[in-house]
């Protein structure tokens, strides 16, 4: 691979999380006015004597409450955040849990606790900060009766290996929490409540971001995700609940946000920017073939675009575990369009976590070209592909990507370059 194209890659996606990084973003949407009031997503609220509370759940909550108490300044009463990494606080008002991550542990029901708990503790009529990023689904949890931890790694467990998508895999979720679907919204109906959400989540279904804890539930077929992906056992039956209203509520950080900036970037270093989706989803090894076949076409001359053309997608796609390998959706996606580059010239194309964290292999993704499977070694890039050990592969050809937390979380980036 040519430095250059592997470098821009990096230059470009590191543009990409510029304007999506948690703390900015809260900071851009919340401020205090002149008259003591809070500015939150462009309303004017009264604060009252009691100051302002903050609950954030999710991979960029540390991040999220540091950035609203220092906006908000000596108002700022208390805050309680939950997240995956080792993170404490730079605030003394805020206290800092870990949770589990993607599949919950006895810490994700000791979290859920603390955070309810913290939920029925706010003073009658005080202003909330419900701070939301992804990861929360697994972060906190507190179940229904009748449902036990090992139930809940079971599906959370089997329906990630199935490959099940996060919708599907939050109607479930959903179905087995007190927390989840409004939960947490309920415990806080005593309180003024406005959220600022950063989407992990496609279309920002506010319902799907973290199992959409502070906004009123939607219907949803749980049965038929179970029997879809053969699911054991029952699911608790729905539980009749009073009508929620929505509260105020600001998406922060998106996708978009990020793919637009990404093209921006683009731009700035001599490529043509094309975004071909904002809603990339399916079997990572099949999109990340097709999105290879799409640059390879470019860089052949069989497209419509050609050389300088940067190819742009965002979305997140699904891994269904075939094997016991080290790997992630963007690993197994950049290795099987490390497959379909094999021996074309001058391109290179990564597909990139935002939050940097690609499954548990500590990486954010890969960036392959034409040279990261010689074809003397198809067979084992295939095999490593069919037992899900693409991290394992890439490393050794100095493809991974590690970036470390990055502070967001909008999904996934694929960035094709073509010389």
């Amino acid at each position: 691979m040519t430095r250059t194209l592997r470098r821009d890659i990096e230059v470009i996606f590191n543009a990409a999380l510029e304007p999506v990084r948690a703390g900015d973003a809260v900071r851009a949407h919340l401020a205090i006015a002149d008259d003591g009031h809070v500015i939150v997503g462009g309303q004017q609220i009264e604060i009252g004597e009691v100051g302002v509370y903050a609950i954030a759940i999710g991979k960029a909550s540390v991040t999220m409450v540091d950035a609203a108490a220092e906006r908000i300044g000596e108002r700022f009463t208390a805050g309680l955040a939950v997240s995956k990494a080792e993170s404490p606080s730079q605030n003394p008002k805020v206290s800092a849990l870990l949770g589990s991550h993607p599949v919950p542990d006895g810490r994700s029901l000791a979290a859920g606790e603390a955070v309810l708990r913290f939920a029925h503790e706010v003073p009658d009529g005080a202003v909330v900060m419900c701070l939301i990023s992804g990861g929360g689904s697994s972060l906190v949890e507190d179940l229904c009766d009748g449902v036990d931890l090992d139930r809940l790694r079971e599906l959370t467990s089997g329906l990630l290996r199935a490959g099940a998508s996060i919708h599907e895999l939050n109607a479930v979720r959903s179905r087995l929490s007190r927390i989840k679907a409004g939960g947490l919204m309920r415990a806080l109906s005593h309180a003024r409540v406005y959220n600022l959400i950063v989407s992990d989540v496609l279309g920002d279904d506010l319902q799907t971001i973290a199992s959409g804890p502070t906004v009123p539930p939607l219907d949803s077929d749980a049965e038929a995700v179970m029997r879809r992906f053969g699911m054991p056992g029952t699911l608790p039956s729905l539980r009749e609940q009073r009508a929620l209203p929505m509260p105020p509520t600001t998406v922060v950080a998106n996708l978009s946000i990020a793919l637009d900036s990404a093209a921006k970037m683009a731009v700035e270093l001599g490529y043509e920017p094309i975004v071909l989706t904002r809603s990339l989803d399916g079997e990572a090894r099949e999109v990340g073939r097709l999105l290879a076949s799409i640059v390879a076409d470019g860089a052949t001359g069989k497209a419509s675009f050609g050389r300088r053309s940067c190819v742009l997608a965002g979305g997140e796609t699904t891994v269904t575990v075939r094997g016991d390998g080290a790997g992630g959706r963007n690993t197994e996606a950049a290795l099987a369009a490390a497959m379909r580059l094999s021996g074309v010239g001058d391109v290179a194309l990564g597909f990139l976590a935002t939050d940097g964290d690609d499954g548990t292999t500590g990486a954010a993704g890969a960036i392959v070209d034409g040279s990261t499977v010689a074809a003397v070694e198809r067979g084992d890039a295939l095999d490593a592909l069919q037992r899900n050990d693409s991290y394992r592969f890439l490393r050794t050809r100095e493809a991974i990507l590690k970036t470390g937390p990055t502070g967001t979380n909008v999904n996934d980036l694929a960035i094709g370059l073509i010389g």
